[in-house]
């Protein structure tokens, strides 16, 4: 069986092939890649049986990567390595999901046996799901904390120091427009409205950005594809 592998680092890729070449058997071809260009190029010449893909890597990230070999290869079972399970991550990965397909999202933390674990059961055509991306994943579901695209939007307006004018203008909506928006959002994270309380003692554009970055809603690498879209 081929598998490839690809991450930015070496001693990551190192680690994972002399795991699976154990665990899977020594005749196990494993082929690396540094990045999502090149994972997708391998898939396209090779057709894996499985193919493991870092969410942060240069060229092209493993989530655009995973997207286009999903949708170019649709049968090929995808795992997902991360250091992190930050909630945007988690929100974008899983609407790439497959819901009749092998897919499987671990974290860099996990135990040998759960990457294992997960190799072996997306190569039955299964799920596996990090217990603590479970979680997120129940969250990011919810309807009283899950937020919307548009919600999304004018979070990612804020975060860019953008006033309510600006964000309409961007958004081709109106201030009262986004204020609404805004209101949802402050909701969902869970802040006092204005006039709620009689102490009124944050900002509540800091106070969400706050709350956003504490559960992983926002991130550098959002940060920086929010900016270069204005640019």
């Amino acid at each position: 069986m081929t598998i490839v592998i690809a991450d930015d680092q070496e001693r990551e890729r190192l680690w994972l092939k002399e795991l699976l070449k154990t665990s899977l058997g020594p005749d196990t071809n494993v082929l690396e890649a540094s990045n999502g260009q090149e994972a997708i190029d391998l898939v396209n010449q090779k057709n894996p049986g499985l193919v493991f893909l870092d969410i942060e890597m240069p060229v092209m990230s493993g989530i655009k990567a995973a997207e286009s070999i999903l949708n170019s290869h649709p049968k090929t079972p995808v795992i997902m390595l991360s250091n992190h399970s930050d909630e945007v991550f988690v929100r974008k990965l899983w609407k790439l999901a497959p819901s009749d397909g092998a897919f499987g999202y671990v974290l860099k933390d996990s135990t040998d046996q759960q990457v294992i674990d997960a190799a072996n059961a997306v190569l039955g055509g299964d799920c596996w799901i990090h217990p603590r991306i479970q979680r997120i994943i129940r969250r990011s579901e919810s309807s009283a904390t899950a937020l919307t695209e548009s919600e999304f939007e004018v979070l990612g307006g804020i975060a860019m120091g953008f006033t309510d004018k600006a964000i309409g203008r961007r958004l081709y909506i109106t201030d009262k427009a986004v204020q609404a928006r805004l209101k949802c959002l402050y909701g969902k994270l869970g802040i006092a409205l204005k006039g709620a309380t009689e102490e009124d003692e944050y900002n509540h554009r800091c106070r969400a950005l706050n709350i956003a970055f504490r559960r992983g809603l926002i991130n550098r690498s959002e940060l920086e594809q929010w900016e270069e879209s204005i640019n």
